[in-house]
């Protein structure tokens, strides 16, 4: 492998903070544009990314109809809910209707493998709802009804609509698995946008974007009714604000505050990527007022963390507020037993979480047998070790304060922020903490790492590597996920919830 690969555009473009960050982006003068790029280049990106999503996604949704163990039935039951009008409580039950579904899709598991690798045959379609009662799990809940409710009213309102146009009854949830297409496009299409706004060239922006999905657990919150589904999005979002911000050095205050509130209300810790865009805001500040003196610069970088923070609270806050004095009095969290008491060391305890995102970054997902076999536990494996270095390289090769290197420090500090942010809410209310933070937290943070991946590749003219590796992943996962090859199921998923 040379270190001198082509890159076939004629466009001077950069990275920002190769050294060069001073350059403006290319002209596009005398052709129309949209969003910065050429119209047609970006309706031909935007077709083949969707239709990417869509095969992925239509056909996991079909190949594997059990539900999530990642709380989908409570999801979906918060999503019917939503859907027809009403906001879950405390206590809130989860319908008739979506207990019906989930009792059919948990007997439709497909193939189920035993501890000895024996398989057992797919349940007949006409049997799958068989022996259902009225008493199925009556007691569930919609435990999830804390989740702002950004994503329920936007996936809940479409599914309403469409589900009557689909053949057939009782296919609620399978629509609303269909929907995740549509976050999984928005996120590939403005990951290629952010991309393009750090000043690299559309082939690795294109690859960057492609990613995405490649992701299994990215895969995996797309093909299921769950308030992850944008994750991915809101991580792209959060790269887009960081561009206007570092490399654009555009101040203002209204698109980082409705961005921070329209990705923390489709989920509060969905945010977490536009705090950590405040975050490098508050560092440019403090910066430019320690070292150039210039507090008349320093204001401006200081009141968009202002912002940001102000979008973040009023959300969070707000719904919080909201949601604590409705439903049932004294409602005890059916997840209760997940955590446990506080002991020793405070401080110990929860800095000993702190750095565990990066360990499973991209192996902790739930996809369903049919689909997560061994192949994709290895690509997932291969991620995790590239996208757990990929920060700590762009901020070992950019100059300091540029672009790149408030990319990679936005991208480290953020994946290690996962576990505190999900440690505090469950400190302060109940002095209990999590013995163990799920990675799958921290997938707002996967087109992070990814673009990291695309500048060192850009950095270093790595374009037929890159495509050969993107070419790889995607070839591995449209084999797993359309049953062709997948080496499995996972060994490591019947050993562990999650894999990894």
């Amino acid at each position: 492998m040379t270190h001198t690969e082509a890159v076939p555009t004629t466009e001077p473009e950069v990275i920002a903070g190769s050294g060069d960050s001073g350059r403006s982006r290319p002209s596009v003068s005398g052709r129309e544009v949209m969003a910065g790029e050429p119209l047609r280049r970006l309706l031909l990106v935007s077709l083949g990314l969707m239709c990417v999503a869509a095969a992925l996604v239509f056909t996991a949704v079909a190949r594997a109809p059990e539900l999530s163990i990642v709380d989908e039935p409570a999801h979906a039951g918060h999503l019917y809910t939503v859907a027809h009008g009403h906001i879950p409580a405390k206590g809130t039950r989860v319908p008739a209707e979506i207990r019906y579904e989930w009792f059919c899709h948990d007997q439709a598991g497909g193939v189920t493998v035993t501890d000895n690798g024996a398989k057992i045959p797919v349940v007949p379609a006409g049997s799958r709802c068989t022996g259902y009662t009225t008493s199925w799990e009556s007691g569930a809940q919609e435990y999830t009804f804390g989740d702002p409710p950004v994503y329920y009213v936007v996936t809940g309102l479409l599914d309403r609509a469409i589900s009557p146009l689909v053949p057939g009854r009782h296919n609620f949830i399978n629509v609303g698995r269909d929907i995740g297409a549509v976050w999984l496009f928005a996120a590939m299409i403005v990951l290629y946008l952010a991309a393009r706004r750090f000043r690299i060239s559309w082939p690795y922006a294109l690859a960057a974007a492609l990613m995405v999905p490649l992701c299994p657990g990215v895969l995996a919150a797309s093909s299921e009714v769950t308030s992850d589904a944008p994750a991915a999005l809101c991580g792209a979002l959060g790269l887009y604000a960081l561009a206007r911000l570092t490399v654009d050095k555009r101040m203002g205050l209204i698109v980082p505050f409705v961005l921070t509130a329209l990705t923390t209300g489709t989920k509060v810790i969905n945010g977490l990527p536009l705090l950590a865009v405040g975050a490098v805001a508050l560092v440019m500040a403090v910066a430019t007022l320690w070292r150039e003196r210039d507090w008349r610069r320093a204001v401006r970088p200081f009141l968009v963390s202002v912002s940001i923070s102000a979008g973040f609270l009023l959300v969070f806050g707000g719904w919080t507020v909201y949601q604590n004095h409705r439903g049932k009095a004294h409602w005890v969290n059916p997840n209760a037993h997940d955590s446990i008491p506080l002991k020793g060391s405070r401080v110990g305890d929860l800095a000993s979480n702190l750095f565990g995102s990066f360990q499973h970054l991209t192996t902790t997902y739930w996809l369903g047998p049919q689909i997560s076999g061994e192949s994709v536990v290895i690509w997932a494996t291969v991620l995790c070790a590239l996208f757990c270095g990929a920060p700590l390289a762009v901020l070992a090769i950019s100059r300091s304060w540029s672009g790149g290197w408030l990319l990679g420090l936005g991208t480290f500090v953020g994946i290690s922020a996962v576990s505190l942010a999900v440690e505090a809410p469950v400190v302060l209310s109940s002095h209990e903490y999590f013995q163990v933070v799920s990675a799958r937290y921290a997938i707002t943070f996967l087109p992070w790492t990814i673009l990291c991946l695309a500048v060192l590749a850009h950095r270093r003219r790595l374009l037929r590597t890159t495509y050969l590796f993107v070419s790889l992943g995607l070839l591995v996962v449209l084999l797993a996920v359309f049953g062709v090859v997948n080496l499995g199921p996972a060994i490591s998923s019947h050993t562990s919830y999650l894999v990894g």
